[in-house]
């Protein structure tokens, strides 16, 4: 536990690091001054100057930074900085500032999943026997344990096929009994069971996506058995990677959209916490849990950092967009109005995010006396 903690802040601190980079060789790239860059926030608990930047770590795990002078909105530059300030420079090397650190997040992600096509994804084929029977099932209630072989489903063999015995078990309706055929410890028995509607991981019926009906089962899984790793060539593993990235990148999109108006949505969000409580289920799973673990995570950093509001990435792009059209800059005011209700925002995020991982380690959540 404590040394998958400590590997989770190690991955978020490289994380956060090549973010940050990407900023600032692109900064420095496009000529500006880059004072300071910083993983994490606050006071510095470590620091060193190289050249004319310092190198920090702060002592709040939230995130990190890179200082370019003039991108503070009204702060009081020496006449020969100015020059080189992230207001003097043109639009388009502020915007490739500002996207270069999600950028890299993003390209990671492809890498990481691509090598992970590479190495090899280890394959699983399906049993017919019993690995895991639900609480309160009908699968329990018919005397069903795991290591059950299903021999037979209302007479019709299931060869060895767990989707013959699926495809049986939904063929029903809730209520209908079904005859099981079953081996036990070289013994044939039988067990009759009455089908339920099965329900998914909040507890809402499943349903066919072809025809809308419940699926009907008894609430017991099947085991499963390892096959062959199947590797990708390099082209193909990028491709494959691009696809993966791209349904992540879509599906995060849809549920940050979903989140402002529907509370299944939000209460899907996690924190760092919660985050880190997966990292910990998934630590000892392997290296391509973890790989790809690292990868969803980059991933979402990219897309979380490109919302247009301010203080994020993709707030300051929205402003040099804006203010390239409109001709000047807005005003200090309009910018500390903005960043008052982005940041407004983001806090509401990380509270709720955070309500719902107390509420899935403890049961609870917040709670108010009445």
């Amino acid at each position: 536990m404590i040394l998958n903690l400590l590997y989770f802040v190690v991955i978020l601190m490289a994380l956060v690091l090549i973010h940050e980079a990407g900023h600032m060789v692109v900064a420095k790239w496009s000529g500006m001054r880059v004072e300071r860059f910083s993983i994490f926030f606050g006071r510095p608990i470590a620091s060193f100057t190289r050249g004319e930047t310092e190198y920090a770590i702060g002592w709040l795990p939230l995130g990190g930074y890179v200082k370019i002078s003039g991108m503070t909105v009204g702060e009081e530059l020496e006449d020969e900085v100015k020059h080189r300030a992230y207001t003097a420079k043109p639009a388009w090397k502020k915007i490739a500032t500002i996207l270069a650190g999600p950028a890299v997040n993003i390209v990671l992600a492809i890498i990481i999943f691509a090598a992970i096509f590479w190495i090899g994804i280890p394959t699983t084929t399906g049993t017919t026997s019993v690995a895991r029977v639900n609480s309160d099932s009908a699968a329990e209630r018919a005397g069903l344990q795991p290591g059950d072989e299903i021999l037979a489903v209302n007479g019709v063999s299931a060869n060895g096929d767990a989707a013959r015995v699926r495809a049986e078990l939904r063929s029903g309706t809730e209520g209908d009994t079904v005859r099981l055929t079953i081996e036990r410890e070289g013994q044939t028995l039988e067990r009759t069971a009455e089908l339920q509607v099965l329900e998914d991981v909040t507890g809402d019926p499943q349903t066919n996506p072809e025809t809308g009906r419940p699926l009907t089962g008894l609430g017991f899984t099947f085991g499963s058995v390892e096959g062959p790793t199947v590797r990708s060539g390099p082209l193909e593993g990028l491709g494959r990677a691009w696809d993966f990235t791209w349904f992540i990148l879509t599906t995060n999109v849809e549920v940050i959209g979903e989140a402002f108006t529907s509370s299944d949505a939000r209460d899907e969000v996690s924190s760092i916490v919660g985050v880190g409580a997966v990292f910990n289920e998934v630590a000892d799973n392997g290296l391509i849990d973890v790989l790809q673990f690292i990868g969803v995570i980059s991933l979402a950093l990219g897309i979380f950092n490109l919302l247009p509001i301010l203080p994020l990435d993709g707030g300051h792009i929205v402003f040099a967009i804006a203010e390239k059209v409109k001709g000047s800059a807005f005003s200090v005011a309009t910018y500390n109005r903005a960043s008052f209700v982005g940041f407004a925002i983001v806090m509401l995020i990380f509270v709720i995010a955070l309500q719902n991982d107390i509420g899935r380690l403890t049961g609870e959540g917040f709670q108010i006396d009445r």
